[in-house]
């Protein structure tokens, strides 16, 4: 039992710190700037940053899950709990803070808590955050994320992230319109996504798909006058077939290895996720 036990805690730890360290499916990084303005000084109890499509690395529509950020060099050895928090997520097709310093508002609330603690861990580390609601992402659109909380446990908790451009707001309250801009620091950030959760939300292409599941030909057949390039998403994210379709078509996806698939069609400039197959 004295050789045995000491295995097993090892296995645990180990568990722990995989998660902890996690490959989010979508991120923003890599920044060496610490800031406490986020999630520990009590002078910003409030903020809002904007992540552009641009700003990520793999954007993928779907269900935002989870989010990350990346311990920084304050506090990160005893973590925090925070209280009476509350995160909310919103898309804008703005790119910048209106007049530079006024909130969005019309915001999801995807989280609501009375305390949220973020253990202890390493300076770089990713930590992740779950929802209670999973908020539904469109990668060609700007993301707005809003923390507010009312208490901390360590106010010097630091998170690493980049030079502020005009993408954080900040206040000490959360009853103002606007908040100040004076953060150095735009905190990395990094959220998982359900590529096949909320589809039927985002179908507006109005196209029937058969048979479904299928193993060989899926037919396809599009609205009068809608036509363009037809993607196949796997569950990663990644983009695995394109094919060319205008009105009613059968497509070949012998070759893709069994799962799921997001269909998104490209036209004209716009994209719109036509529904979800399964490969046989």
């Amino acid at each position: 039992m004295q050789r045995i036990v000491p295995r097993l805690y090892l296995c645990f730890t180990l568990a722990l710190a995989t998660v902890l360290v996690h490959a989010q499916q979508v991120y923003k990084g890599f920044g060496t700037s610490n800031s406490t303005f986020l999630l520990g000084n009590l002078t910003a109890l409030r903020t809002q940053c904007l992540y552009l499509p641009s700003d990520l690395v793999n954007p993928v529509g779907g269900s935002i899950t989870r989010l990350y950020y990346r311990y920084g060099t304050t506090a990160q050895t005893t973590g925090v709990t925070l209280g009476n928090v509350q995160i909310k997520l919103g898309l804008t097709d703005q790119t910048a803070f209106a007049g530079g310093n006024t909130y969005f508002t019309g915001l999801s609330t995807v989280l609501a808590s009375s305390s949220l603690t973020i253990p202890p861990g390493t300076t770089g580390d990713w930590f992740p955050i779950d929802l209670q609601t999973p908020f539904l992402y469109n990668p060609n659109r700007t993301l707005i994320i809003e923390i507010e909380f009312e208490t901390t446990t360590a106010a010097t908790f630091g998170t690493y992230g980049t030079t502020n451009n005009g993408r954080k707001l900040y206040s000490g309250t959360s009853g103002t319109a606007t908040g100040l801009t004076t953060s150095t620091t735009w905190q990395d950030m990094g959220f998982d996504v359900d590529v096949s959760a909320g589809i039927a939300h985002m179908e507006t292409a109005g196209a029937a798909l058969w048979p479904n599941p299928a193993s060989d030909l899926l037919n396809i057949a599009l609205p009068a006058g809608l036509n363009g390039n037809l993607e196949f998403i796997d569950a990663q994210g990644r983009t695995v077939l394109t094919e060319s379709v205008q009105g009613n078509a059968a497509i070949s996806i012998a070759p893709l290895a069994s799962g799921p698939y997001t269909l998104r069609l490209m036209s004209t400039g716009q994209s719109m996720v036509l529904g979800r197959v399964l490969k046989e």
